[in-house]
């Protein structure tokens, strides 16, 4: 899963133009919250060229928030559509005034 920056992206006092965010989930413990590493890197192009990450964001969705069902609509799995759309909305947060297309999901 993945997801491209569609404006520049402020953070740590620089501006990046369209960064490339590739997200990680790992196996969060019994009802607790997912944890999630997100890497940011310069382009989807220098991600595939194996290029190193600019930086890495750990974010935490909230497992009370995720939906009961997984059955979505043009997704193979709806929890990590959902994980990304969090993951979408707290890099938002990061950068207010950025925009972001969620790429990569598996889809039907």
């Amino acid at each position: 899963m993945a997801i491209q920056s569609t404006s520049p992206f402020n953070y740590n006092f620089g501006t990046y133009n369209d960064p490339y965010f590739r997200i990680v989930l790992h196996l969060p413990k019994s009802g607790q919250d997912t944890p999630v590493d997100c890497f940011m890197y310069p382009s989807q192009e220098q991600y595939f060229s194996g290029s190193n990450h600019i930086a890495v964001f750990p974010f935490y969705v909230t497992s009370s928030l995720v939906p009961t069902d997984n059955n979505g609509d043009n997704v193979l799995n709806k929890y990590l559509l959902f994980v990304t759309e969090q993951v979408t909305g707290s890099l938002e947060s990061i950068s207010s005034g950025s925009t972001f297309d969620i790429v990569e999901i598996p889809t039907l």
